[in-house]
């Protein structure tokens, strides 16, 4: 009985230390998937960080250059303005001038000669209607072509920002294409 009892006992402490053992075999298999998945998700958070960061800094540098060419835009069509301006005031004053030397050229020959009045006041009004008609046309000409000018120019800008926004989000579907790969292995 007493033999008995010791089978007994030796048998009830190898249950324990194997039931031990086999506990101690789960806890650290517990720990090990704990530690796994925590730098498992350490990694991916990481990476997302990552992937975060370069979609910002893409971003802000696409901002950036979309300034940058808006604020060249606005600087070439002060810059067309500006010259059309200053070229309608040469035209002005180029006629101006050839206008006024007329004038003078008529008051004196006038004076000189007053027996063709009429002659030099039809002369005159030609003249001047002439002038007119030909400061009118030059403005028009300068309009149109500053107008066709800025069309084109505005136009290019809508096709670059197309470009560049087809461009931003083809990139932007790339980066989830290769984020959903990463996160399906």
């Amino acid at each position: 009985m007493s033999n008995l009892k010791d089978e007994n006992r030796k048998q009830s402490n190898t249950i324990k230390e194997g039931t031990e053992k086999f506990l101690d075999q789960q806890r650290q298999q517990i720990e090990n998937t704990t530690s796994n998945i925590s730098d498992t998700t350490n990694k991916v958070n990481d990476n997302f960080n990552k992937y975060q960061r370069t979609n910002n800094e893409i971003i802000e540098k696409g901002i950036d250059t979309t300034n940058k060419y808006q604020q060249e835009s606005i600087n070439t069509i002060q810059s067309i303005s500006n010259n059309s301006i200053e070229l309608q005031k040469n035209i002005l004053n180029t006629y101006q001038s050839a206008f006024s030397r007329f004038l003078n050229d008529t008051s004196k020959s006038y004076w000189n000669n007053y027996l063709y009045p009429q002659r030099y006041t039809d002369l005159y009004n030609k003249t001047n209607q002439n002038i007119t008609n030909n400061t009118v046309n030059g403005n028009r000409r300068i309009n149109d072509l500053v107008l066709g000018s800025t069309e084109t120019f505005n136009k290019s800008i809508e096709i670059a920002q197309k470009y560049y926004n087809e461009a931003s989000q083809n990139y932007l579907n790339f980066v989830n294409k290769i984020e959903k790969s990463y996160y399906n292995h």
